[in-house]
């Protein structure tokens, strides 16, 4: 019977093992054995033989998998029939990572350790399974003459960095050049799967229709977009340090991943999951080092951000994963699915550390406090709970909203705000007390977040609008377009505002010269006014000590001082009513110039004000007519580079 190789291997082990007393003794009385194993060693000695696609894993596809997978079917939109389709992959991208089959999606369905199990209602043999295994470590080799194609490796070093936790040194991370094209322009809007706001700078994401959407919160500055082609987004996440952005989503039964992108330069840098479902939530470790998702499969997978390999596959929930999120300190990972189930697991390990029983309806958010030592967990029943996390323990129960709470964030300081089905947006403290309830008047609120300092409020609304809110006061600031407009659409509205706004300027400055001309007139009859007020004081006083005064004094005062000596009390009594008189035009006087001074500061304020608007919509309109003409100049606008992990 010819001898193979593991069997050298075992019988060697045997042999000199460790737990022999004395290997010399045994390998004595073996020496007719090793006699035998002579030509198995020499053969083990020679060069290890090439595993290829075209000799060994072909008839491997042909006998088990070509029958779904093949031009004609394309199940999962693979296609097993050529190397280059193989390389291509499936529908949710590369199924085979280039010296990793650890991490590669095709060996862990023929292993059957992950959904879809292939085939489905049988197993390769260990031969085949093995003799796949050697292919993808080798390189994916196409024929014994071919070069072995290169690990799939993160493009940035995603394992903890001393920055990593906290704020990062420095200015915020802010988004570099991003596209200004949107990758797709919807013709309605449609409801918001997630919003989430740096921890360190002024920058909210939007999950838009198969991009991400970002603005400036601190003045609604549109900054660009990040294309998700894979499908339709369903959680957005920004890492703790503020540098990274993840989200996850895909086509719902039939793809699904989480993809992170570098903030500072819009660059994808690790892609895991290539599920057969859309991922529904998902988060990235504040240390980096793990991605956490979930779906509709219930299954929690965490990957290890140094490959992309799946470290564990845990089976809890009983329903679909709607919520996943670890902790500031990255020690713990919670998770919470439709049926209202909420696990608290130890993000390292994987392993369960407390079930937090309680809610009656689905887990539609969780937010942890920026100490981890507090969860907050909101639920289609209503309510708001509080969890400590080094125990378990349930703090306190908020009945925040009626039919259902929809979201919930903390903010730095320890507030929670949340949105419900009773089309509240409100803000609490911990003990439960309502501080703010927000000026809403959209349709139903469905997400809800703070930005980075707790100042504002940014939600979103079931028909896509985009509110922000100043977090104290509760009075609206703005919109935000979730579904932005083309280029060409912001040209076209940028010129009308220029056009209006030219308008504007130009009657914002007439009604202000024309209050500038006003003002002059009533400033020089007041004076006139002030003059014969000061007159006629005089002369009342020279009179009182019948002194004539020799100042020039109004003709009227005139008249009446030829018959002022005949009359001297009449004199008197004229002269005060004429001081009266004057008194009362004076008043009267300067509250008109008071109020056309007021009358030409507003509008001296409406004119510097429209025109400031005019300078913008100015620079708006060179900046977008610049975009355009670089988007048309380059070929590469919309191109996504879908990296995948491979094993360093």
């Amino acid at each position: 019977m010819p001898l193979d190789r593991p069997h050298v291997g075992a019988r060697l082990r045997a042999m000199f093992g460790p737990r022999q007393r004395s290997t010399s003794r045994i390998a004595c009385k073996q020496a007719p054995t090793l006699l035998v194993f002579l030509p198995a060693l020499a053969f083990a000695a020679e060069p290890a033989k090439k595993v290829t696609y075209e000799d060994d894993v072909l008839p491997i596809f042909r006998d088990n998998c070509l029958k779904c997978h093949n031009p004609d079917k394309l199940k999962g939109d693979l296609d097993l029939t050529s190397f280059s389709s193989a390389i291509k992959g499936g529908g949710s991208g590369t199924t085979l990572n280039a010296g990793d089959p650890d991490s590669s999606q095709l060996f862990k369905s023929i292993t059957h350790t992950e959904d879809p199990a292939m085939p489905p209602k049988s197993k390769l043999s260990d031969k085949e399974i093995g003799t796949i295994r050697q292919w993808i470590a080798g390189g994916l080799l196409q024929g014994v003459n071919s070069k072995a194609l290169a690990a799939n490796k993160p493009t940035v070093d995603l394992t903890l960095k001393s920055a990593a936790i906290g704020k990062p040194e420095g200015p915020p991370p802010m988004p570099g050049p991003l596209s200004f094209e949107p990758f797709v322009r919807t013709t309605h809007g449609t409801p918001l799967s997630a919003i989430a706001s740096s921890p360190w700078a002024p920058v909210v994401a939007l999950a838009g229709a198969r991009q991400v959407v970002l603005y400036h919160t601190g003045d609604f500055e549109f900054l660009g977009v990040l294309p998700f082609p894979e499908g339709t987004l369903c959680d957005l996440k920004f890492s703790r340090n503020g540098k990274l952005l993840l989200a996850s989503g895909g086509r719902g039964g039939h793809s699904g991943l989480v993809t992170v992108w570098d903030i500072a330069t819009g660059e994808r840098v690790i892609t895991v999951g290539d599920q057969y479902d859309s991922v529904l939530a998902a988060d990235i470790s504040a240390d980096q080092q793990w991605i956490a998702l979930g779906g509709p499969d219930r299954v929690l997978k965490i990957y290890t951000t140094k490959n992309g390999s799946l470290e564990h596959r845990i089976k809890k929930h009983t329903e679909w994963v709607t919520a996943v999120e670890f902790s500031p300190d990255s020690k713990y990972l919670a998770t919470g699915d439709r049926n209202g189930g909420l696990v608290l697991w130890e993000a390292a390990t994987g392993q369960e550390m407390f079930n937090l029983p309680g809610h009656k309806g689905a887990i539609t958010a969780l937010t942890w406090r920026r100490d981890s030592e507090m969860l907050v967990s909101a639920s289609e029943d209503g309510t708001l709970k509080l969890w400590k996390a080094t125990d378990g323990a349930a703090l306190k129960n908020i009945p925040a909203h009626t039919g259902g709470a929809l979201a919930a964030r903390f903010a730095p300081d320890g507030r929670v705000v949340s949105c419900g089905r009773d089309n509240r947006v409100q803000i609490w403290d911990l003990a439960g007390k309502n501080l703010a309830t927000l000026a809403f008047k959209g349709d139903l609120p469905n997400r809800v977040t703070f930005n980075d300092d707790g100042s504002k409020v940014v939600g979103s609304d079931w028909t896509g609008k985009v509110f922000m809110w100043d977090a104290k006061t509760g009075r609206p600031l703005g919109e935000l377009e979730a579904n932005p407009p083309s280029l060409v659409e912001r040209v076209q509205r940028a010129e009308k505002r220029v056009a209006a706004l030219l308008g504007a300027v130009a009657a914002t400055t007439a009604k202000k010269a024309k209050q500038d001309a006003e003002l002059a007139l009533i400033n020089e009859s007041l004076a006139r006014v002030k003059e014969d007020f000061a007159a006629t004081q005089a002369l009342v006083a020279a009179h009182a000590a019948e002194v004539r005064p020799e100042a020039d004094t109004p003709p009227d005062v005139e008249a009446t001082q030829k018959n002022q000596a005949q009359n001297p009390a009449e004199e008197a009594q004229r002269l005060k009513a004429i001081v009266a008189e004057l008194k009362k035009q004076l008043a009267t006087s300067a509250k008109h110039a008071a109020a056309l001074k007021k009358e030409s500061a507003t509008a001296k304020s409406a004119a510097d004000e429209t025109t400031a608007n005019l300078q913008a919509a100015e620079t708006s309109l060179v900046k977008w007519k610049a975009a355009q003409q670089n988007a048309k100049s380059s070929t590469t606008v919309g191109k996504v580079t879908k990296l995948r992990p491979g094993k360093e």
